[in-house]
C-alpha cells in the first residue's frame, strides 16, 4: 500500500491487487471505476487523490462497458450509462478528466484500455466479490505494468478488517456492530480530508479520446444501445430510471414516509411505501452505505423505529458480500452448503407434476399465479420487492427438471433481468432459497431437508390479492 494512505479508513480500504511498482514515468493517476459511480464519499477517489498530492500528479477517471459481456442487454446497460452519465458530471465540476467508453466487439475498434494504463503512474480500482467484478479485475491486470490498487469502496465496514470463518449471522451482526461507528467516523475523515483541492488538473494529459456519456441524452443513449450486438429482448426500465434526481427522490421518501413504518409494512410488495427501492443504485454504487446511513440518522424518525431498516441493509447486505468474499463458488449449485446439494440431489428424481417449459417460465406462465405475478413484475421492470424474491426462489425448484437446473434458471433471471443482479446481496438470497439456512421441519417432496415456502401469508396481506390479478392480465 502507498505509504501516503494513512488518513481515515483508507489503510483497511486499500490493498495492492498485484506485486508490480509504480511507474514513475507515469502522466497521472488512473482510477478504473466499475460499480463505485458516484464522486462524494468514493474512497477509490480518495486514495488516488492521496497518491496523486504526493506525485504531483493529476488523477483519470476511467469507466467501460464491453458489447460482448455475457449479460450485456439494453436494461442493464441504459442503467449503467445513465450512471456513467452522473458521474463524469460530477468529474466535471471537479474539473477531474474522465473518459468512459462502450467497448464494441468489431476487430476495428481499437481498445482504449491498454493504451490508457500504459501511461499511468499507478492504478485504483474498486475491489468487489462476484465472479463477474473479479473477470473484469483480471483484464486490468493482465494490462497493468504497475501497481494496480484495490479499494474497498462499497462496504461500510471493510471486508478485510473483519474475522474469518464467521458461520452465522448473529455472529457477523456482532462483529460488524463493534465496528460500525468507528469506520462511520474514519470514513467521514477520508472524505473531509481527501478533497479534490489537493491536486492539481493543470497538467495537460495526452489522451488518445476524451470520449463520455456527459453530453449524451436519453434518446442518444437508446439510439446507441439499439445499434449495439446486445440483448435486446430485456427492455430499458422506465420504473427506474438512473438518475441523482430520482435517487434524491427515493432517499427523500425513505426519510419521509418508509423508516417510520418499515418494520410493520415491508413484507408486503403491494403498498406503495413498503421499500425503498433503492438496491440498483446501490448496485451500481451510485450511493454509497455511509451516504444512505447518513441520511438515515437525519430523518425525523427515533431509532427504535428505524433499527429494523439498519439492520437489513447493514447487517444482511454486508453479511452477503462477507459471503461471497470468502466462496467463490457462490454463483453456482457447487457453492451451496453440502447438505443443501445432497438433499436437493437426494430428491431430484422426484415426481414434477408441475414442470414447466424454460420459455415459460421465464415469460411467467406456470401453474403458479403468485409466481407468474411476481416474475412478470421482474421481467417488466427490472425489480421485485425481496419478500416476492423470497418466494420465487423457493418455487422455481417445482418447475424445473433438476435441482442443478433450477439453480441455473434462478442465477440467468437474476443475472440478466435484474437491475441489483450479478450482486453479493442476490446470490446470497439465491443461496437461501436453496438451503443456505435452518433446515425445514421435515424432508418433503422435491425439496427435501430444504425448507419450502407457501404463498398463504402474502395472500392475506392487504391489496395483494389485486396486484397479482393486475399482473397477470393478458397484454393487450
Amino acid at each position: 500500500m502507498a505509504a501516503d494512505q494513512t488518513i481515515g479508513d483508507l489503510p483497511d480500504r486499500v490493498v495492492a491487487g498485484n506485486e508490480k511498482p509504480v511507474y514513475r514515468g507515469g502522466e497521472y493517476i488512473f482510477v478504473v471505476l466499475y460499480r463505485a459511480l458516484r464522486v462524494e464519499d468514493n474512497a477509490v477517489i480518495e486514495s488516488a487523490i492521496a497518491h496523486a498530492a504526493v506525485l504531483d500528479l493529476p488523477i483519470l477517471v476511467y469507466s467501460e462497458l464491453d458489447e460482448a459481456a455475457p449479460y450485456a442487454s439494453d436494461r442493464l446497460y441504459y442503467f449503467a450509462l445513465g450512471a456513467f452519465r452522473e458521474l463524469v458530471i460530477a468529474l466535471r465540476q471537479q474539473n477531474i478528466s474522465c473518459v468512459q467508453t462502450l467497448k464494441r466487439a468489431a476487430e476495428e475498434e481499437e481498445d482504449l484500455f491498454p493504451a490508457l494504463i500504459e501511461k499511468s503512474a499507478a492504478i485504483y480500482t474498486d475491489e468487489e466479490p462476484t465472479h463477474w467484478d473479479k473477470a473484469r479485475l483480471k483484464r486490468l491486470l493482465d494490462f497493468a505494468h504497475q501497481t494496480v490498487f484495490l479499494v474497498d469502496a462499497s462496504r461500510l465496514v471493510p471486508l478485510r478488517v473483519l474475522p474469518e470463518k464467521l458461520r452465522t449471522t448473529p455472529a457477523f451482526r456482532k462483529a460488524h456492530g463493534e465496528l460500525r461507528e468507528r469506520y462511520a467516523a474514519l470514513r467521514k475523515e477520508a472524505s473531509e480530508s481527501l478533497t479534490y483541492e489537493l491536486i492539481t488538473q493543470s497538467t495537460e494529459i495526452s489522451l488518445p479520446t476524451d470520449h463520455n456519456f456527459a453530453d449524451y441524452s436519453d434518446d442518444e443513449l437508446i439510439t446507441l444501445l439499439a445499434d449495439c450486438n446486445i440483448n435486446h429482448e430485456f427492455s430499458i426500465s422506465a420504473e427506474h430510471p438512473p438518475t441523482t434526481t430520482e435517487l434524491t427522490a427515493r432517499i427523500k421518501t425513505l426519510q419521509e414516509n418508509i423508516l417510520a413504518k418499515y418494520k410493520w409494512i415491508r413484507n408486503n410488495p403491494a403498498l406503495e411505501y413498503s421499500t425503498s427501492q433503492l438496491s440498483p443504485y446501490l448496485h451500481f454504487g451510485m450511493v454509497s452505505p455511509h451516504q444512505l446511513l447518513a441520511k438515515i440518522n437525519e430523518a425525523d424518525v427515533p431509532k427504535t423505529y428505524t433499527w429494523k431498516f439498519r439492520d437489513e441493509f447493514l447487517t444482511w447486505r454486508e453479511w452477503s458480500h462477507y459471503q461471497v468474499f470468502y466462496n467463490s463458488e457462490i454463483h453456482q449449485f457447487t457453492g451451496l452448503p453440502k447438505s443443501a446439494q445432497k438433499t436437493l440431489l437426494a430428491h431430484a428424481t422426484d415426481e414434477l407434476p408441475e414442470l414447466t417449459s424454460r420459455e415459460d417460465i421465464i415469460s411467467g406462465n406456470t401453474p403458479d399465479a403468485t409466481w407468474n405475478a411476481a416474475q412478470k413484475e421482474w421481467l417488466n421492470t427490472g425489480w421485485l420487492h425481496n419478500n416476492l424474491r423470497m418466494y420465487w426462489a423457493k418455487q422455481i425448484l417445482r418447475f424445473t427438471p433438476t435441482p442443478e437446473s433450477a439453480w441455473e434458471l434462478a442465477c440467468y433471471i437474476n443475472d440478466y433481468i435484474s437491475l441489483d443482479g450479478r450482486d453479493p446481496a442476490t446470490y446470497a438470497s439465491l443461496q437461501w432459497a436453496f438451503g443456505n439456512a435452518k433446515p425445514g421441519y421435515g424432508e418433503k417432496e422435491i425439496y427435501g431437508w430444504v425448507a419450502p415456502k407457501s404463498d398463504r401469508a402474502i395472500l392475506k396481506r392487504k391489496g395483494m390479492k389485486d396486484w397479482i390479478a393486475a399482473r397477470n392480465e393478458p397484454e393487450e
